[in-house]
């Protein structure tokens, strides 16, 4: 496995009522690498095959002897250099939605950063996101009531039709790191 090619991709922690199996995208028959990110999702790690992203395993990352740690900064190294030029971030209303390439949306959480200039931009640190699902993540500022009210409609527009959903929760930016939010009505 070429660690040059891995990047972070987040899931939400698996119900424990859904069916289990071989998942897609285990191309070894190992488990998915992953760790808690933020409230219900966790951070996996993927790399893109052209078509289909195949998950890094507990086996690929035995043959290459590094850590989960080690693992991530490579990741988050390699997302923002794909992201460069890439990235889109329009206003739209009260609410600024993250545009990327349709999968890795939600990933741009990992991009310090990209938070820094919006902290710097809207004036204050004090950021709230939604990602209802992997190719959707928009923010706002956290004072920002027209703010959360949008943020709200668009989880319940995407919710339904999500191909890959992940969580209706609120998060705040908190320093260098993301928390649930519990100012959300979410």
């Amino acid at each position: 496995m070429d660690l040059s090619t891995v990047l972070p991709y987040v899931k939400p922690a698996l119900d424990p009522s859904a069916p289990r199996g071989n998942p897609v995208g285990l191309h070894d028959g190992g488990v998915p690498v992953s760790r808690p990110f933020v409230g219900s999702l966790l951070t996996t790690y993927v790399v893109d095959e052209g078509d289909w992203f195949r998950y890094v395993t507990d086996t690929d990352m035995r043959a290459v002897g590094h850590s989960v740690e080690q693992l991530h900064g490579h990741a988050v190294e390699n997302f923002a250099r794909f992201a460069t030029g890439r990235l889109d971030m329009p206003r739209y209303g009260a609410i600024t939605p993250v545009l990327l390439d349709g999968n890795l949306e939600v990933s741009v959480m990992f991009l310090d950063d990209v938070w820094e200039w919006c902290a710097a931009e809207f004036g204050t640190a004090e950021i709230v996101a939604v990602a209802p699902c992997r190719e959707v993540l928009a923010f706002c500022p956290a004072s920002s009531v027209d703010g959360r009210a949008e943020l709200e409609e668009l989880i319940e527009r995407v919710w339904c039709s999500a191909d890959h959903p992940l969580t209706k929760d609120f998060y705040r930016r908190a320093g260098r790191t993301w928390v649930l939010d519990s100012g959300s009505t979410a």
